[in-house]
């Protein structure tokens, strides 16, 4: 091997290990809170209308994250954009692990927030530049770290606070944060984004015409509206419905997170492969709604089951983040593409956590918000119609 092949090995090597550092950082603020709400309480008064607040706060940060990543990437490329969004990850963490005040939660927690706002956008296209020849493979291998991110901090949260303190549990996270900035300054240092510019550069597309746009738009929205609700609201559903204690809530939250790690390793190679995506947007509508269902209507027979359901429907997340690479044909058209379809998800996503959470104190149950979150699983159906063309955005504005 000669050394300009050691040398593109060993970048390689590193930017696969940056890929999978920051994809595990990306949910470990949504999914850690609120399995400990009641335990931060005592120190921090967390009521109903905080938790709802924090419970929209994700999609509206990833929206605020997604709005500014484009120009900022522009400025100072893809490399330093993903430096720059750990180094407020890191922030966010320390500023949570000190909280005193419900507001200091909130502003800790959207730091952290924007930054994973800002990675969620960013990812699809360093896969497209990075590994151009392994999208399908390197996007289950990140989007299964996202899982992860997503399963660890419920499972550990209340043990945690129990044998340490919740200010433990909250901010032990700034360690793994750290560790993600590694591979990207070596990357850098190497010099190859110097050499190869990584800063997208594409003609401005106006997505807002382009029917494969809003389809993946769409997909993704139904996905967050599902996601983000029991991210906020789940643990306190266990509890209220299905008689769970607060770690048997946590216990449930991971579970139905950890329903899509299979899912985030096989569905990015399968979209990439199959002639008709539209079928496995049927498949995740479906689990949806049975699972949301299951949940309202049967919350005490078997509740971890009906979680799993729920939490399998969510594949469209995955779908929708390799449909941004398979129906896009530069870097460049990724990138505007993921920041277009992850702004308009989140800013509908962001609505649900307060809706559910009204919906809660008006009824004084989780029935009707339940039911009304597997309703709008039927948005899917139009999604699915229009990825059955395959086409990519494109094409579709070169018509």
């Amino acid at each position: 091997m000669t050394t300009r092949s050691k040398a593109i090995t060993r970048d390689t090597v590193f930017a696969v290990i940056g890929v999978i550092l920051v994809a595990f950082n990306m949910r470990t603020a949504v999914s850690g809170l609120s399995p400990i709400y009641d335990i931060v309480s005592v120190d921090v008064p967390l009521d109903i209308n905080v938790r709802a607040v924090l419970g929209a706060l994700p999609p509206f940060a990833f929206v605020v994250g997604g709005l500014v990543t484009p120009r900022i990437t522009r400025r100072i490329g893809l490399e330093w954009n993903l430096v720059a969004l750990v180094v407020l990850m890191v922030a966010g963490h320390i500023v949570r692990g000190f909280a005193t005040s419900w507001a200091t939660i909130v502003i800790g927690s959207a730091l952290v927030l924007v930054g994973s706002g800002m990675g969620n956008v960013l990812l699809p296209p360093v896969i497209k530049r990075y590994f151009p020849n392994n999208v399908g493979p390197m996007s289950s291998l990140y989007i299964t770290f996202v899982s992860i991110s997503s399963i660890v901090p419920p499972l550990i949260a209340v043990p945690l606070s129990h044998a340490t303190s919740w200010r433990v549990a909250l901010g032990v996270w700034v360690f793994v944060a750290i560790a993600a900035i590694v591979p990207w300054l070596i990357e850098i240092r190497s010099g190859r984004q110097s050499s190869a510019p990584r800063t997208p550069s594409a003609r401005k597309l106006t997505l807002r015409r382009s029917p494969t746009a809003w389809a993946i738009a769409t997909t993704l929205s139904v996905s967050s509206i599902t996601g983000y609700g029991m991210f906020a609201w789940l643990p306190t559903i266990a509890t209220e419905t299905a008689s769970l204690s607060d770690a048997g809530g946590g216990v449930m939250l991971a579970v139905f997170a950890g329903a899509g790690l299979p899912l985030a390793l096989g569905i990015p190679i399968l979209a990439s492969r199959v002639r008709n995506v539209a079928n496995l947007v049927y498949v995740g509508a479906a689990l949806t709604v049975i699972g949301a269902l299951g949940l309202a209507y049967f919350p005490t027979l078997v509740p971890y089951l009906w979680a799993f359901i729920f939490g399998s429907g969510p594949l469209l997340f995955p779908l929708a983040l390799v449909l941004i690479n398979l129906r896009s044909e530069s870097p460049g058209t990724s990138l505007q593409l993921s920041s277009f379809a992850q702004f308009f998800a989140y800013v509908v996503a962001g609505t649900v956590a307060p809706l559910m959470g009204l919906t809660r104190a008006v009824t004084g149950g989780w029935t009707v918000a339940l039911t009304a979150v597997a309703c709008t699983s039927i948005a899917a159906l139009w999604a699915a119609r229009v990825l059955a063309r395959n086409n990519t955005v494109e094409a579709e504005l070169r018509v």
